[in-house]
Formats: structure tokens, sequence, C-alpha cells
């Protein structure tokens, strides 16, 4: 019987579907991701988190990873400009989604003190997009066809996986966050939802609703129920309009109320996905019907019929070979990366088949199924250790304030110098790391190497810090008598990180 269902599994997600709603999904997103980038440049944050400080804070495990100089990573950014111009319109598909994605995660690599979840999201989404043929549809060769010929053509089917993969990855995001919130903090004491509200009691008529306990009990569960449910209400064509209709809500009021940058809007766009492959098709059909749209020859009324027949001939012409040249040159693009992936295929054999890549999304699903509860496997409060915490959709779940110095001692003299983060840190550098331990680690191997260096003697290096998590009072996060320069990072329990339980 279990064999069965996952025969039949297997089989369904094998199966083609339309591929309207992946291409204007691809269009959007393309779009969100220009403007994702667009910011770096216009709040200088190119400069101010990679090439202004003089130390960055690694992940674990990719401390290799160097920061390019300005003259490399300025060009890598305007490049991402274009790819995500190229991701939209449908050209150079597939190399531009596989640049965007090796470019954008290591730029996300570079600076653990500016993760976000949804940069880490945006890099799974390209990711799976790399395998997905999400320019079948609605691309700007696809799409100038359609103008001209005034009638909806066929396009090539899409595989019915490719939808799958994307939907399990967006409910999960939904899902483990939902799990984050079971904590009690969030349940009995609806913190930090409350700090946060409060910081909008001066909108006019609703600040002082906004600034009761009751309201922030009632954002509390309405986030929780909406994370653990929406996945499911998107699943099902009877509750899909219901839970797409909680989600605009639920993400225009985060946007509004809580400064969470983009992630509201890419996570509307990304439950889209949830609706039949056609949906594109069928509200235009609809809309059509009633006559809510205005006729393909009175689109550009005003401009274009003022310009001579000849003049409107030849720009037609114009752009229609342009466009044709584009699509030979995007065409040629994807038969080269076609014919080296089936030369890959049969130099590897067994290695990519089509058996390999299914039980490669099995694992995929597998792993990002498990990897998010990973923080169940540390002791203590997580919320508290950050162990385990980030890469889990631990979404809004904490409010941290952090003070830290350190004391360079040398173990010769006996001498003790403080040192004091924000000398050597930018702002968001320091806020981040005075509180997040693996952060002020790394902190503490850099200051007394930096002092092992000037002064050829050995060093011990310990750490003040008081933390206040969710608006309780400060207390001590790290062994202040751990000699910190004799502590290695790694994925082991942080045993020098105190537990946090007081009240």
């Amino acid at each position: 019987m279990r064999k069965k269902l996952f025969s039949n599994l297997f089989f369904r997600a094998s199966d083609s579907v339309p591929a309207w709603s992946l291409g204007l999904y691809r269009i959007i997103f393309g779009i969100l991701l220009f403007i994702l980038v667009f910011r770096y440049f216009t709040n200088g944050w190119i400069s101010r988190y990679f090439l202004d400080p003089s130390f960055h804070f690694k992940f674990y495990g990719f401390s290799w990873i160097g920061v390019f100089p300005g003259w490399v990573l300025y060009p890598l950014f305007v490049s991402l400009l274009f790819f995500a111009v190229f991701i939209s319109l449908g050209i150079f598909y597939r190399i531009s989604v596989f640049c965007f994605f090796l470019i954008f995660t290591y730029v996300n690599l570079l600076e653990v003190a500016v993760y976000l979840n949804h940069y880490y999201l945006v890099c799974l989404l390209l990711f799976i997009l790399i395998w997905i043929p999400a320019d079948r549809a609605l691309n700007v060769f696809h799409i100038f066809r359609i103008f001209k010929s005034g009638s909806i053509e066929e396009i090539d089917p899409i595989p019915q996986w490719s939808l799958y993969i994307l939907r399990f990855q967006i409910g999960a995001v939904y899902f483990f966050g939902g799990i984050g919130k079971l904590v009690p903090d969030w349940l009995f004491d609806a913190q930090p939802v409350r700090i946060w509200l409060l910081r909008n009691s001066d909108i006019p008529l609703f600040g002082p609703i906004l600034s009761m306990s009751a309201t922030g009990y009632f954002f509390s569960y309405a986030g929780l129920m909406f994370d653990l449910s929406v996945p499911f209400l998107l699943l099902f064509r009877k509750t899909r309009m219901l839970g797409y209709s909680l989600v605009v809500i639920f993400h225009f009021l985060t946007w509004k109320l809580f400064p969470i940058g983009m992630f509201p809007w890419v996570m509307i766009l990304n439950a889209t996905l949830f609706f039949s492959p056609t949906w594109p098709v069928d509200l235009f059909q609809f809309l059509k019907s009633k006559s809510m749209l205005p006729d393909r020859e009175n689109i550009f009324h005003f401009l274009w019929t003022r310009f001579p027949i000849h003049f409107k001939k030849s720009v037609l012409a114009f752009i229609e070979s342009y466009l044709f040249f584009l699509e030979s040159k995007s065409s040629i693009s994807e038969k080269f990366v076609f014919y080296k992936v089936e030369a890959l295929r049969k130099k590897f054999g067994f290695l990519l088949s089509d058996r390999i890549l299914r039980y490669f999304w099995i694992f995929y699903v597998l792993f990002q199924s498990l990897f998010p509860l990973r923080h169940f496997l540390y002791p203590g409060n997580h919320l508290w250790t950050e162990q385990g915490f980030r890469f889990s959709w631990q979404i809004m779940l904490v409010q941290k304030n952090g003070i830290a110095s350190f004391r360079v001692v040398n173990q010769q003299t006996g001498e003790t110098n403080v040192v004091l983060p924000e000398s050597h840190l930018n702002e968001i550098q320091r806020i981040m790391m005075s509180y997040q331990p693996d952060l002020i680690l790394q902190f503490a191997h850099w200051v007394g190497k930096n002092e092992k260096e000037k002064t050829a003697q050995e060093v011990s290096v310990y750490a003040d810090v008081m933390v206040s998590l969710n608006g309780r009072k400060s207390q001590i996060l790290i062994d202040p008598e751990r000699d910190l320069m004799k502590v290695s990072n790694s994925l082991l329990n942080k045993e020098w990180v105190f537990s946090g339980d007081e009240e």
C-alpha cells in the first residue's frame, strides 16, 4: 500500500501541466530581485556592509570566503541587476538564474551580521529555479507573439514536480515559522509582538489600540494560527482563496507595522504558485469577458495612432527582428547548457540519471523538513543561546538588547586592556554581535589575534556581555571567567553560554 502511494505520487509529479502561472511568477520574481539588488545601491549597503568594515563575521564552515575589492564587488552587483532583468524577461534564463544564485549566495555568505531569512529563501528559490523551465511561458518573445497575433498560443508544458517543490519550500517557511512560535514567550507573554506594537502607539486612531496588551496577544495567536494553517489552506482548492486573502492581509499588516523589508512582498508572490497553473489565462479571459480589459488596439491608442503607418511598420519590424535575434541567442545558450548536461550524463551515467535527480529532490525535501528542527537537539532556550536559530525560519521571535566589552589579558605581564566593539565594528555588526554567542567568539578570537601580533606574547580574552531577551531584565550571556581564546567554534553545544533561566 505504501509502495503504491509513493508510486502514484511520483507518477503525478512527472505529469505535465501548463506553464502560465510559473511564467508570470518568473516575471514578478525577476522584478523583485531587481528591486532587492537596487536597494543595495540606493542605501549604500555595498560599502557599509562589505567594503568599509575591517572585520567580517563568517558563517560556520565558510570562513574561507573573502570580500572582493570594490572594483570587483560593484560590477558583481551591477551584473545582478542585468541577470534579474534577464530572468524577468525570460532571456538567457538558465544561465541568468544560475549566475544570480551563485553571486547572491556569495554576497550573503560575506557577513553573518546582515543575515535575513528572506535572503536565505531567495537563495533556495533561485536554486530550485535553476532546474525548472520557468521561461517557457510569458517570456518576452512569447508575449510579443501574443500581442502581434492577438490570441493566446499554445506553449510547451512543464513537469508538475516543478510546482510541487516550490510549493513545498514556500509552505515550509510558514509551517516551521509556526512551529517556532510554540514557545512560552510567544504563547504566554505575547512577546516580542507587544514590544513592537508599542512602537506604533503614535499612529493616529489605531495607536492606543495597538498599545493594548490584549492586542499583542491577539496578534501573537493570530500569527501562530496563520503560519500553521495557511500552507494547508493554500493547498486545497475550496480554501485557496481564503488562504490567499489571509496571506495578503497578514503580510500587508506586517509590512506596515514592522520593519521586515521585502519579505511580505516575496511571500505574497510565492503564494500565487498554489493556484491553478492556468490561473493567469483564466483571469485574463474572465476580465476580457466582463469587458474589464481594453482591446488590444486601444492599449497604446493615444500614442500609437498618431504615428504614420510606415513608421509603425518599421518599428514593429525592428522590434520583431531584434527579438528574433535575442531569441536565437537565448536559444543557443539554452541548447549549450542542455548539451553540456547531456554530455555530463553520458560521461557520468548513473550519477546524473533521472532516478538520482529524483532521489536528490527527496533528500532536499527531507533536509528542509528536518534541518529547521535542529534547535531541539541543543539544551536550553534556543532564543537565548541562538543554537540552531539561523536557517530555521525562526521569524520575528526575539527582541534582544546587548552590551558587550572584552578584556584582553597579557599572560606574561598580567596587563589588562579593555576593548570596546564600537571601536572596530560598524553599527549593525556591533548590535548583532552583542547578543549572538558565535559572533562574540569570532570577535574575541580576532581581538586576541591582533593583540598577539602586536605584543608577540600570548593573551587571554574574556567577554563581559549582558543581554535582555524579549523585555526581561538583562542577564549575563557569556561566562566572564572563560578564556575565549581556548574555545573553538563548532556545532556542538556551547557550554560557555549561560542558560539565562533567571526571570
